[in-house]
């Protein structure tokens, strides 16, 4: 078997899900699922081309000239567009591998060590969808547009939207998870009552007070049980990080996610400073980032991309290295159903998992992205016996939210 091309779709949801398609010279195909990032189809498409005529089961072989290629530009922990790419690539190699043996990806990961994989819902800072385009600009998608086009707005990072800290909506969003069988569930805490700039990394009172009277309704109301833990996006510095999450331990948070960017002074500062498990990984690339963050003894949770950390291999590498360390994890996933499948495989074939991330509750349309229905019933993902990812791209679906001037697979740009 040889691969023929190497292709791309794009559909526009709360994110652009990016997906690639190892087309071969045999009745088989894989796919997979990369993180968005600027100009990332255009590098799927070139690192794709040195992969034509290679054999696609080999899919160590056919990584090796992947980072071969990324090595030119930044080495292992540069070229963060580069490891985008190559994980989605990786990942529908293993798809096509699974499906040419009629295995599914956890079994070729070293086998199933527990089919049902926990799945917790991010419920943001409780309001209604936000979208950003590949360079973290605020949309509306054309699906929503009233003029059918997509409205581009603010870069994310210049400043942060005010928000109206109501602790009615967070019950309400908790109160459908918890309706729907999630038993864990995630609340944002970078939420402020005026438009900040993105260089304000401390608190007013008046937001930290709203916040933690966010904090005390909500664990009242859907008592000690379920699990709730909260990320910050990197906005904070340490002292406001440590103020914050002192604020809230009453509440029993689950985890404390990304308070300060991921430098290892800081985390250590924080955890020192707190009862609260700090969590972190999404932005980090490869074992050898994530040997970097464990090595600073600050890590609680751990919080590895499989769309982006270098792919599924490596993410069950990440998840075996946790494991020796005595480090949960809990992956990051805010990809469609097809890169949420491909992560709950590496969770199958791993003994460290807390839960993964579901982010899509917002997105009219997310389950119906792939045929057969929903993936995940009652908080759970359950990994059957179908061979590669088990599931497939519904293209009916893609094609009506695909994003414009992105081609769609073999096919010309989406008009």
């Amino acid at each position: 078997m040889k691969i023929t091309n190497v292709t791309t779709a794009v559909v526009e949801g709360n994110f652009d899900y990016t997906y690639i398609r190892i087309h071969t010279d045999e009745d088989l195909y894989g796919t997979g699922e990369a993180f968005f990032a600027p100009g990332l189809t255009a590098t799927i498409r070139d690192f794709g081309a040195i992969l034509v005529g290679e054999n696609p089961l080999s899919v160590n072989a056919c990584l090796v000239r992947l980072l071969a290629l990324a090595g030119c530009f930044g080495g292992v922990q540069g070229a963060g567009v580069a490891h985008n790419a190559i994980s989605g690539i990786e990942a529908a190699l293993w798809d096509l591998t699974g499906k040419a043996a009629g295995l599914p990806i956890a079994a070729l990961l070293g086998g199933i060590i527990d089919s049902r994989v926990p799945v917790y819902a991010d419920l943001h800072a409780g309001s209604e969808l936000v979208s950003l385009d590949s360079s973290m600009r605020y949309r509306t998608p054309h699906w929503k547009s009233p003029t059918g086009r997509t409205i581009v707005d603010k870069f994310y990072f210049e400043a942060s939207e005010p928000e109206a800290l109501d602790p009615t909506s967070w019950v309400d969003r908790a109160a459908a998870a918890v309706a729907a069988g999630f038993t864990t569930i995630k609340f944002d805490l970078d939420v402020f009552t005026e438009e900040r700039r993105a260089s304000d990394r401390g608190m007013a009172q008046r937001d930290l007070e709203a916040l933690v009277t966010n904090v005390s309704v909500l664990r009242e109301a859907i008592g000690p049980d379920i699990k709730v833990a909260f990320d910050c996006h990197w906005r904070f510095d340490i002292p406001t990080s440590i103020r914050l999450a002192q604020a809230i331990e009453p509440y029993d948070p689950y985890w404390f996610e990304d308070p300060t960017q991921p430098e290892p002074a800081a985390l250590r500062a924080i955890a020192e400073r707190t009862s609260i498990p700090v969590a972190t990984g999404e932005n980090t690339y490869r074992l050898e980032g994530f040997e970097q963050l464990i090595a600073t003894g600050a890590i609680g949770v751990l919080q590895p991309d499989m769309q982006k950390t270098g792919g599924l291999l490596e993410g069950h590498r990440i998840a075996d290295y946790a494991a020796r360390h005595q480090i949960p994890i809990a992956p990051h996933c805010i990809a469609s159903p097809v890169g949420l499948m491909a992560s709950a495989h590496v969770c199958a074939a791993s003994t460290n998992v807390l839960s993964l991330e579901y982010h899509g509750s917002d997105v009219p349309f997310w389950s119906s992205l792939v045929q057969d229905g929903d993936v995940i019933s009652r908080g759970f993902v359950e990994i059957t016996d179908r061979p590669g990812l088990g599931v497939e791209l519904d293209e009916e679906v893609a094609r009506k939210y695909a994003k414009e001037g992105e081609p769609f697979f073999q096919s010309g740009p989406v008009r």
